[in-house]
């Protein structure tokens, strides 16, 4: 038997299906996480998030994010008016849910919150703060990497 161009086009055919269910199996392994299990929710509340967002615009460039070996520490201004009603500091790591931490936001008298650097994960974070005082709800964001 006599190797042709239909011989050609079987095998090529064969190594292409071949490549295709490779990639298949291999996506199929994959973990994939969502950002957040409830983002139909969030959707519907995301007018309010904007609004947070604009009361905190002049505010957030004013929070401090310092890092040292010994861990992160978020400082607000000095002005800052200490009548945080509830808030919540959360650590979201994109690469991995289970690497996400959230802390309740209360500040010590130096108008700031600690947090030891044994409770991360070297790598990438976004930080989101997001509390409410009697004036309204704000919402900060800033990027850090430990």
């Amino acid at each position: 038997m006599k190797f042709n161009w239909g011989h050609a086009l079987a095998i090529a055919f064969i190594l292409f299906a071949g490549y295709i269910l490779y990639f298949v199996f291999r996506s199929l392994g994959e973990n994939v996480e969502l950002v957040a299990d409830d983002y139909y929710a969030q959707e519907v509340a995301f007018q309010s998030r904007i609004d947070a967002k604009a009361n905190a615009h002049e505010i957030g460039a004013l929070i401090m994010v310092d890092q040292a070996e010994e861990g992160v520490r978020l400082t607000f201004p000095d002005d800052f008016n200490n009548q945080i009603t509830e808030g919540q500091v959360t650590f979201f790591r994109p690469s991995a849910e289970d690497l996400d931490r959230t802390f309740p936001l209360t500040l010590d008298d130096h108008n700031g919150i600690y947090f030891p650097r044994q409770l991360f994960a070297a790598g990438r974070y976004t930080v989101t703060l997001a509390w409410k005082t009697e004036e309204g709800e704000f919402f900060v964001t800033k990027e850090i990497v430990i």
